[in-house]
């Protein structure tokens, strides 16, 4: 296809769990948008028949996917099997796509291809826009050295990161990769990021202009092993590349895990000790690879698709 007639089509994905009425507000969201996606998915992990019955009863035309109730990371992974666009949005029930969104990151993606065709460079690219929740305005952020996602990029400083719910990728990143579905809440995506720039050239650019609605979180929990463990295995694995990784992984774990054993016991006494123990094996089980034979979404690419519904 000619350079100048290419037009980026985006799979938006919706993954949902146990909110209908919310979900609904998304889908609304969608349809209001400028731009019509090229498809509509949406997975669901409820645990009831609520959801099922609201999409065949009021959206019998959306692709509809039920989800394989493990992880979000999971639900995911299961939409882009479905998925037919060139480029992939991932949403949930908790996001309302901003009414411009899609027309402004598809014509910046048109524009990019047309740059990179004319240049001969041939760099993918990765956008992500920003999120306002209750007035506030969120934009991608990179990890502290303890893996905590909490610093500002700087300007002009290549960024490593998305937020998620407002980030189109290319689908064919995901013939290399896939949504770790190991990794707990928030940690998937960052690592999912982080490899797509460092082992697989691309480049991830910011679209501020174009903005989606981020609803408060009811299920936002504190830490907890698990996520402590994928905090820090996902900066872990910020030293795999060069001929010294093995000694700067070892040197990053001598001085995050202590870290972490004085925090827990700061903050719980004794009984944090049990719970540094808990995160230890948490992420011993990450580190020690290879993962066992069919387990998915171990970070490499999706296998054979899916039945469709």
């Amino acid at each position: 296809m000619p350079a100048s007639s290419f037009l980026p089509t985006v799979s938006v994905c919706i993954s949902t769990c146990d909110h209908p009425e919310q979900l609904r507000h998304t889908l609304q969201s969608v349809a209001d948008s400028t731009m019509p996606p090229h498809q509509l998915i949406v997975t669901d992990d409820s645990s009831g028949y609520d959801t099922r019955e609201m999409m065949r009863r009021d959206y019998a035309d959306i692709t509809y996917l039920e989800g394989p109730r493990r992880s979000r990371a999971a639900n995911r992974n299961r939409a882009l099997r479905a998925a037919t666009g060139s480029h992939v949005l991932f949403l949930d029930d908790q996001t309302l796509l901003g009414a411009t969104f899609l027309q402004q990151m598809t014509e910046s993606v048109a524009d990019d291809h047309l740059r990179r065709a004319t240049a001969g460079c041939a760099t993918p690219l990765i956008l992500t826009g920003t999120e306002v929740c209750q007035g506030r305005r969120g934009a991608p952020r990179k990890p502290a050295f303890l893996g905590y996602p909490t610093l500002d990029y700087r300007r002009g400083e290549r960024l490593c990161s998305v937020l998620l719910h407002s980030a189109v990728f290319p689908r064919e990143l995901f013939e290399n990769l896939s949504f770790d579905e190991h990794l707990a809440v928030g940690y998937d995506d960052l690592e999912l990021a982080a490899r797509a720039v460092q082992e697989f050239g691309y480049r991830i650019e910011m679209v501020p202009s174009a903005v989606n609605q981020r609803l408060p979180s009811v299920s936002a929990g504190r830490p907890c092993p698990a996520s402590d463990a994928s905090r820090l295995y996902v900066a872990c694995r910020r030293y795999d590349h060069g001929p010294e990784h093995p000694l700067k992984t070892a040197m990053f774990l001598l001085l995050a895990l202590p870290h972490d054993l004085a925090h827990h016991l700061r903050a719980a006494g004794l009984r944090g000790a049990g719970t540094f123990y808990d995160t230890a094996t948490c992420l011993w089980q990450l580190l020690r690879g290879p993962r066992p034979a069919g387990r998915q979404g171990s970070g490499t690419g999706l296998s054979a698709p899916l039945p469709r519904d």
